[in-house]
């Protein structure tokens, strides 16, 4: 009897490990759409289903079994069987994979008309306008003071000297009598023009369409665009808003600009 009892028992044992188990769930995207024709394949007995069209499957499968869930443009992602997958549904989510947008070639719209074709292909004047300022800035010596080797006055010696002066070398160094009065004038006089900022250059700019006759390029053909452009090219060449935007010498800028123009009518299309 106790015999018969064993066997039985036995029997019931491997019955229960040796019966078929299966995974039941959903497969969905992250925006909760149900995904058709996904792959879930067991790693371990290699068998693989699809997913209907509303995301459900049922696999066969053991604990710590592994099921991968495969999709094109989508992740791929794994998850480990555990006895709680045998009585409650699996969902899973997958996520889509990014991916590169093709990059747009704008061209322009060809008119027929030379004249507007030939400008649209140009940068707008404002553009230039920042990128010869930019270029100026560049090119200014940096501002930003050296340090110097020196003892600290806390260390310096004695100064015998401190407190006594001339009429001539008055102050310290002597830069506060007639000597340093002289070198101060000279100074101010053989300083040299500053480069001038976007800021300036507008400025100077407006200036010159207000206060200097162009009606010699405007008989050119020229509209506002061309003439902001020459400018540009002019003040590049020679420095205009540099050496004039504070004294503003018409003559010497009405020079500079014939000067300036007689160079650009190379190299661009002016007129009608």
């Amino acid at each position: 009897m106790k015999i018969k009892l064993f066997f039985l028992f036995f029997f019931t044992i491997s019955a229960a490990a040796f019966s078929q188990q299966y995974v039941f769930g959903k497969v969905a995207s992250e925006f909760d759409t149900a995904l058709e024709d996904v792959v879930i394949y067991n790693v371990r007995s290699e068998e693989k289903i699809l997913s209907d069209r509303y995301g459900n499957f049922m696999i066969s499968a053991k604990s710590y079994d592994e099921l991968r869930f495969i999709k094109g443009g989508f992740d791929r992602i794994s998850v480990k069987v555990s006895a709680q997958n045998f009585s409650a549904p699996l969902n899973v989510i997958l996520y889509k994979l990014p991916y590169d947008i093709a990059e747009v070639a704008l061209k322009p719209q060809l008119t027929g008309n030379l004249r507007k074709d030939v400008r649209s292909l140009d940068q707008p004047a404002k553009v230039v306008a920042l990128n010869s300022s930019l270029g100026a800035y560049m090119r200014t010596p940096s501002t930003v003071v050296a340090p110097k080797l020196s003892t600290p006055s806390a260390f310096a010696g004695h100064n015998y000297n401190a407190g006594q002066g001339t009429l001539l070398t008055l102050g310290e160094g002597g830069s506060g009598g007639l000597v340093g009065l002289v070198g101060s004038l000279v100074k101010s006089k053989n300083s040299a023009p500053t480069t001038a900022n976007y800021a300036e250059t507008q400025a100077f700019f407006r200036r010159v369409k207000t206060e200097i006759d162009l009606s010699f390029y405007t008989s050119q053909g020229w509209d506002e665009e061309q003439i902001d452009k020459f400018l540009i090219y002019a003040d590049a060449s020679y420095s205009l808003a540099k050496k004039y935007r504070k004294t503003f010498d018409v003559e010497a800028i009405k020079n500079e600009m014939k000067l300036a123009y007689q160079q650009y009518v190379k190299t661009h299309k002016t007129g009608f």
